[in-house]
């Protein structure tokens, strides 16, 4: 039985296929193909920036860790020709978000940021009418930057804090101060984006509920509207650095959880508590359309999903984001995966049922011709899924163990 024992942190899954499923096409394929399929012109734009000063010990991002500025200048000049391929069968497309990962963004200056946003304009995305998020973080925000942000209509910005305690971040390898923390934070409040988020990790070897709480607490002052807490999940890259034990994660999950429903915060996912309502609040996905433009994005358009090779070790990010440089054609997709009806439908169930609002039965059975039946009766007998009203959803315990659940549909 699942919760008769702690939730074991193993992996995030949040999405299907996992991006380590994606392989070199036999044949280069042609995205129009799959474009020209779409009935719902609506889609997501993306930009991934793969560049950080220093990587972090719990990160398994793609990001390349150092600032080389030619290699940096060579990307987004990259990055444009991309944008501009892909906009000759792009504009039937209506973006109606925009967002910028990495990585970090704002390792990029003044001046290339302003080329990023001059990018997106080549695929008609005026980011003063579109929904536009950014990430950051804590040494790299400025009233500078965060001012050139605003006017360019930013109305999200996310920044990783992980924790307000410095033997934390040390304990994770995290060069960050708490005082650059603390003076990036009010930089944001002040600037008053629409949309703050903050990140926080629980699970730190040493840390405990008490000092997970405390930076909740701290976080909470500046006025987010959105927390993220993510477990620190077993990983190669800190074996030595050791996190606490599942146990000690589900005790600080739990009270983090309690904290942040009392202070009125909802829970959307078990990763994700917002305070006030957003554009993607209510919204149930499943076969949304992505497009990605730079190195590690990934594309999700109709039964064709793509991206560049994924890596975790420097040497082989570097190499890969050398030959996205190199790229002539981005008219082609050469690594990714075409789904079957079968992956189709578990990615509609793993991406519905990991969210708040639940698998819509009725919806389920428009899409594929029959009628949903949840699998694990057990895991309605153990209150951690419910079946009511229509929908399927987990229940407030059944968010703890969303990895494991989803990944009993993989």
């Amino acid at each position: 039985m699942m919760n008769s024992r702690p939730p074991q942190y193993l992996q995030y899954l949040y999405s299907y296929p996992h991006k380590t499923a994606y392989q070199t096409f036999t044949s280069p394929v042609a995205i129009a193909n799959y474009l020209e399929q779409l009935t719902d012109k609506k889609a997501s734009l993306y930009f991934h920036i793969p560049f950080c000063r220093y990587k972090c010990g719990f990160c398994n991002l793609f990001s390349l860790q150092g600032c080389n500025n030619s290699r940096i200048e060579a990307y987004l000049e990259t990055m444009k020709r991309q944008a501009g391929q892909l906009s000759t069968f792009t504009k039937d497309l209506s973006f109606t978000s925009f967002a910028i990962g990495g990585g970090t963004p704002l390792v990029l200056n003044e001046s290339q940021l302003e080329t990023v946003f001059d990018i997106a304009s080549l695929l008609g995305v005026d980011t003063s009418k579109t929904f536009t998020s950014i990430e950051t973080s804590p040494d790299f925000t400025n009233k500078q930057v965060l001012g050139l942000l605003k006017e360019r209509g930013v109305e999200r910005i996310s920044i990783g804090i992980q924790s307000f305690r410095q033997e934390e971040l040390q304990k994770i390898r995290r060069s960050v101060s708490i005082e650059t923390c603390a003076s990036a934070l009010e930089t944001i409040q002040q600037a008053t984006f629409p949309q703050f988020n903050i990140d926080l990790i629980y699970g730190i070897e040493g840390q405990t509920v008490e000092s997970f709480l405390t930076s909740i607490q701290i976080a909470l002052s500046y006025q987010p509207t959105e927390l993220f807490m993510y477990p620190l999940y077993a990983r190669q890259e800190l074996q030595d650095s050791s996190r606490a034990k599942d146990e000690i994660l589900y005790i600080m999950y739990k009270a983090g959880r309690d904290a942040l429903i009392e202070q009125s915060f909802t829970q959307t996912s078990m990763r994700r508590f917002v305070k006030k309502a957003s554009p993607d609040l209510e919204y149930s996905c499943g076969d949304e359309t992505m497009i990605s433009c730079g190195c590690g994005g990934r594309s999700y358009i109709g039964k064709l999903h793509y991206a560049t090779p994924y890596a975790t070790k420097q040497t082989e990010i570097r190499t890969i984001i050398d030959q996205y440089i190199k790229t002539t054609d981005f008219t082609l997709a050469t690594n990714g995966l075409i789904l079957s009806r079968e992956e189709q439908r578990k990615r509609y169930i793993i991406k519905n049922l990991l969210y708040y609002k639940g698998i819509d039965k009725a919806d389920y059975e428009q899409r594929f011709g029959e009628a949903f039946h949840f699998p694990f009766e057990l895991l309605i007998d153990e209150n951690l899924v419910e079946d009511k009203e229509g929908f399927i959803r987990l229940t407030r315990e059944g968010l703890a163990y969303s990895d494991e659940i989803g990944l009993l549909f993989v």
